[in-house]
């Protein structure tokens, strides 16, 4: 009976759905401090919320499945017929499982479910060949997991139990296959609404932190394939948009030049967390000291939690404002105002130094966007003698590469270094094995190497005929995501995106001391620009921390989730919609929203809404550059 036959599909499509759970389970237990779960019940009520994604998905991978089996023709029945269908739908769901399972390693380092952009990495512009083994070797036991929950999915499966048709019966068969197919297009959908649901759309039934639990991988696969792009903002009239906030840069008076060198490094994970103006442990003692002599800036944040957002963000004035990386977005080829295109065209030589492998992340697309003449690699480094064996050249070696090409520059110049050895997998060069940074745990091990390897360059460019003359501006890419913090602040909310950033140039009185404004990445390249008394227009959406008349924020986006910072008071919204305001100033926990006091929403929503407005608009319409 063809009763017998939908019963057999559904009995194995329940068997998917509770590997999800099961997966969904093992996921929040091994990442359980990123999340803010209240108990039992409030783990079930995410639950609850998160059988509408996976049916969705499990309709979208078994679609193929799904119309073959309820086909209510004879030659169903046919032997090859029921394996090969038996074979598609063992594969296609061992497939989704492996990603999913993979997650529960991924996720600390991105607090993010895996999108599309993980595909990229199977690529010539990633490291995937490279880091695979040490990965493997790190998280031995997702390996395991995923041989242990696909033995157990293949031995609950069954064959279906297709009937033999006869035309008696055929109407009624079609009907209610056409009734299944219907049901299985509403459930892809996630229901009846307008629009099919997203990942986004698990932001209205719980909060940032938990979102994760309510989608799960391959959800968030499926549903990122599609070209992002992002909305228009029409908040305020052209004229209105100027008066409240505008990323256009005019120099203050006619002045002439400071034809300095500029030398950007970007350390990577260098939390705030990590260094001596956290109010913690220190591991950073020569990034301390650098700070001592120089200009730091204590309230400084990222605008982004990754790398390839992170760089743009730093180097062109552009914060990370979809999923997406903008250097990988169909925005990346924009015409843009960035510090080494500008500088350039007043004289300056302009080179970007990373040890990784040639075009990871696609720096070697934007570098040649942004104006470098130069991108230095692992290729150009030429002695994999120093190779890590997951990410690039070990920082040491590879810093004094970096001051020793810098004295074959001709001044000025303009050059940014990105370093690479604080990262999982954790490891150090082998004459660090026996010593007191090898008995650290975890990320400090090698933060505190690369912190090393910073004092190591300074001591090598203080002794080079370019080094008075040069302004240096240290800072991160990002904080490091995975790291677990007793204290609450530096592991949630804005906390998360401290970062250190200090100015310095030696024998400089003017970049000394403590500022406590708020910063945030995309402020280094006005500030820079002013710092040289650059004399020219041109655009970047932060502030210029030098001038006092400029009123500070900082914003950052993840997840379709944004955090705004103004006048003391942060605002989070999901993509517009208000949904908490906090007095950061003295909640920086953010344990008291103060919603629905509009008083008080009023002096933080018109500027996010400005910037907002702004930000897309000159994105989409590809309005970042004014430089000729």
């Amino acid at each position: 009976m063809y009763l017998h036959q939908f019963k057999s599909l559904v009995r194995n499509l329940i068997v998917v759905l509770c590997i999800y759970q099961l997966t969904r389970l093992v996921f929040y237990f091994v990442n359980k401090s990123y999340f803010q779960v209240e108990g039992i019940v409030d783990y079930l009520q995410l639950i609850v919320y998160s059988l509408r994604y996976d049916l969705s998905v499990l309709c979208i991978i078994n679609s193929v499945y799904i119309f073959l089996s309820l086909l209510p023709f004879s030659f169903v029945s046919n032997k090859i017929y029921q394996k090969t269908l038996n074979w598609i739908f063992i594969s296609t769901n061992a497939i989704s499982f492996l990603f999913d399972i993979a997650d529960i390693a991924y996720f600390p380092f991105q607090r993010k479910r895996m999108t599309s952009e993980v595909f990229k990495l199977i690529t010539k512009k990633s490291d995937f060949i490279d880091l695979l083994p040490s990965y493997v070797q790190t998280f031995w036991h997702i390996p395991l997991l995923c041989i242990f929950f696909i033995f157990l999915f293949y031995k609950l499966t069954r064959p279906l139990n297709l009937s033999t048709h006869t035309y008696k019966f055929l109407f009624k068969n079609l009907l209610i296959a056409l009734a299944c197919y219907g049901s299985t297009f509403i459930v892809i959908r996630g229901g009846l609404q307008l629009k099919p649901i997203l990942t986004a759309n698990a932001l209205s039934v719980t909060t940032n932190e938990n979102v994760a639990l309510v989608y799960n991988t391959p959800f968030s696969l499926t549903h990122t394939f599609q070209i992002q792009k992002i909305p228009t903002y029409k908040f305020y009239t052209e004229n209105e948009l100027d008066n409240i906030y505008n990323p256009i840069h005019l120099p203050d008076s006619i002045l002439r030049p400071k034809k300095y060198n500029v030398v950007v490094i970007i350390l990577e994970s260098f939390g705030k967390s990590y260094t001596g103006i956290s109010g913690r442990k220190s591991y950073t003692p020569c990034l301390d000291s650098i700070m001592k002599n120089g200009l730091i800036f204590t309230n400084a944040f990222a605008n982004a939690n990754i790398s390839a957002s992170g760089i743009p963000a730093i180097l062109s004035g552009i914060p990370a404002f979809m999923e997406e990386p903008f250097t990988t977005s169909i925005y990346g080829s924009n015409k843009i105002d960035a510090l080494p295109n500008l500088l350039m065209k007043d004289g300056y030589t302009t080179s970007f130094y990373h040890g990784g492998t040639n075009g990871t992340m696609s720096f070697d697309a934007f570098t040649n966007n942004a104006g470098f003449e130069n991108y230095y690699g692992r290729n150009e480094y030429n002695n994999d003698k120093d190779y890590d064996g997951a990410w690039g050249i070990w920082d040491e070696p590879y810093l004094q590469y970096f001051a020793q090409q810098l004295s074959q520059k001709k001044q000025p110049f303009f050059a940014s270094v990105f370093t690479l050895s604080s990262h999982a997998p954790f490891n150090l060069p082998k004459q660090y094995e026996n010593t007191a940074i090898a008995k650290l745990d975890g990320i400090h091990r090698v933060i505190r190497y690369s912190d090393e390897a910073l004092r190591k360059f300074f001591m090598t460019a203080s002794k080079q005929s370019w080094f008075d003359n040069t302004l240096f501006v240290i800072t991160a890419d990002h904080n490091f995501v995975a790291c677990h913090d007793e204290m609450g602040y530096y592991n949630n909310g804005f906390g998360l995106y401290a970062l250190p950033v200090v100015f310095y140039k030696p024998n400089d009185s003017q970049l000394k001391g403590v500022n406590k404004r708020y910063f945030q990445q995309i402020d280094i390249m006005p500030s820079v620009l002013n710092y040289l008394q650059y004399d020219k227009p041109y655009i970047a959406f932060g502030n210029n921390a030098f001038d006092t008349l400029q009123k500070p924020f900082a914003f950052n986006y993840a997840n379709n989730f944004n955090q705004f910072l103004y006048n003391d008071y942060l605002l989070t919204a999901i993509d517009t919609q208000v949904k908490g305001l906090y007095y950061f100033k003295q909640d920086s926990f953010l344990k008291q929203n103060l919603l629905p006091n509009d008083s008080l929403l009023q002096l933080v929503l018109p500027q996010f809404k400005a910037f907002k407005q702004s930000l897309h608009t000159r994105i989409i319409q590809n309005e970042q550059s004014i430089s000729k």
